[in-house]
């Protein structure tokens, strides 16, 4: 087998049988669909075990055994037959044709440890736009391109847009941490630190939502902003300690997302605002002592972590009024 699927499914009644069905018009190699799933207090449990019995030589339904999304994906890893594994949101879905071409072209070519490919954005008004970062259709194989991937301006950690060889992940002990928010930061570093040979593929096949009603991602609390700071530091250290070749590119992507998330202040509740700010600015040391960021960023971190974020909350809300608009 190919490919093994694998998709948390929790409280996704709305978009689950989307995100399965398109996957099930895969077509060309073999692979099996993985619901790992937890009881929820909605209908996903009942959806995925009907899609189950009608498409029983592709889907397989396991029980999720802790909480979270890093358990459930770490489920799927360690019961998953493919090759290679992918894993999908329940909320998210794919354009099966351009994902089968990937996969088709992927088998024909010699092993690799990691397929990372460009996506689609889904807003909450169902407008769409490509994410391109990666040049052509074709599954360029070539290790050198991982630094013009880097250099680009989107960040590398979206787990869904990579396909992993699956002796890699367990070869390497390759698992998500388990009870942390933004925990793909960590797991996606530790791949692209111990990757020896990537792929790339410029033909987006993935739909990602953002701002989707009842979204547990839009939910902000203290637990998010303390999470997000321990793994940008975890992943920090990792790259610092290494002698990968791009570090000072990860490093900079990595201290720019820390810059970009100081707009969290605002997101958590009243009471937790003070101890953010706090967690925050004690984070701040790690990114000005440190020679491979540059020198604008370290300007914006001197600037002060309250007027910044109070700059980059006007621009996000300025950038939610225009993608409103139209």
């Amino acid at each position: 087998m190919l490919l093994s699927i694998i998709v948390p499914v929790y409280q996704v009644e709305k978009y689950l049988e989307t995100c399965i069905k398109s996957m099930l018009d895969c077509n060309g190699f073999s692979y099996e669909i993985i619901l790992v799933v937890k009881p929820s207090c909605d209908k996903s449990e009942y959806i995925a075990n009907d899609i189950q019995k009608e498409y029983s030589d592709r889907v397989r339904i396991v029980s999720q055994d802790g909480d979270g999304l890093s358990n459930a994906r770490n489920v799927g890893l360690r019961c998953a037959r493919g090759d290679y594994v992918a894993f999908f949101d329940s909320d998210d879905y794919i354009d099966a044709t351009a994902f089968s071409v990937l996969m088709k072209s992927l088998k024909s070519r010699m092993p690799v440890d990691a397929v990372i490919s460009d996506y689609y954005i889904v807003g909450n008004s169902d407008n769409i736009s490509q994410v391109d970062t990666i040049e052509g259709e074709e599954l360029i194989c070539d290790n050198g391109y991982l630094e013009i991937f880097l250099k680009k301006r989107r960040n590398y950690w979206n787990v869904w847009q990579y396909v992993l060889k699956r002796t890699f992940l367990l070869e390497n002990k390759l698992f998500f941490l388990e009870g942390v928010h933004s925990e793909d930061i960590e797991f996606a570093t530790e791949v692209i630190l111990k990757a020896k040979n990537v792929a790339f593929y410029g033909r987006p096949y993935y739909y990602y939502g953002i701002g989707r009603e009842g979204s547990l991602a839009n939910k902000v609390t203290l637990k998010h902003v303390v999470d997000l700071m321990d793994m940008l530091s975890i992943s920090i250290k990792r790259i610092i300690g290494g002698d990968f070749l791009y570090k000072g590119i990860l490093i900079n992507k990595l201290s720019l997302q820390y810059i970009l998330s100081l707009v969290m202040i605002y997101d958590v509740d009243a009471v937790d605002k003070s101890k953010a700010k706090d967690y925050i600015v004690k984070n701040k040391k790690i990114y000005l002592s440190m020679k491979h960021i540059g020198i604008l960023k370290k300007i914006f971190l001197k600037i002060g972590i309250v007027p910044l974020a109070y700059v980059l909350n006007i621009i996000r809300s300025i950038r939610r009024l225009v993608l409103k608009i139209h």
